[in-house]
């Protein structure tokens, strides 16, 4: 076969498999980022951070780590950022850390632990100066010489399930609990 056709037989099965959603199923815990141009259908465990067009993430399903995508449905847990053109929240989701937003919807049931960031492109958004002025703040100071630990080096592997085991109120700029 010529050159020219395998090139072709490689972009029908590029355009194939990206019209299918790539699933990760409830038994499958990824330490690492994930990151696709297409659809993404999480109910396993991700440590680490998500980028992908869309991902819809079922009740069992969680990430530790930011999330960025044009559309996100969200049922399980994530600790972390969310960035999405629209972001639906549904009955069963349990979200700890900041929702970046063009569209939001959040059902009653979510528990949310974090702020609501409207923005028209909060996929590439940055956090702004007085955001990033708080979280310096929120620092533990140093003692006896020892440097303060930054949140982010800590071991964050836990947070997803004691996010989906708390049950009791929620704290933070916004709290929403039905």
């Amino acid at each position: 076969m010529s050159n020219e056709t395998n090139q072709n037989k490689m972009q029908r099965n590029a355009n194939s498999a990206a019209s299918a959603p790539s699933i990760i199923s409830a038994d499958v815990k990824i330490v690492g980022n994930i990151s696709t141009v297409g659809e993404l259908q999480l109910d396993g465990i991700v440590e680490g951070d998500v980028i992908c067009s869309e991902l819809t993430m079922g009740e069992h399903g969680g990430v530790t780590g930011t999330v960025s995508a044009e559309n996100l449905v969200i049922r399980g847990t994530v600790a972390g950022t969310m960035r999405a053109r629209s972001v639906r929240l549904e009955k069963t989701a349990k979200v700890s850390g900041d929702v970046w937003h063009e569209t939001l919807s959040v059902e009653a049931g979510a528990r949310i632990e974090g702020q609501f960031v409207h923005d028209s492109d909060p996929v590439l958004a940055k956090p702004k100066d007085h955001q990033a002025k708080a979280a310096t703040a929120e620092k533990p100071a140093e003692k006896d010489g020892e440097k303060a630990k930054d949140a982010n080096s800590e071991d964050k592997s836990s947070d997803v399930s004691k996010i989906a085991e708390s049950g009791s109120g929620s704290r933070g700029k916004f709290a929403a609990r039905a």
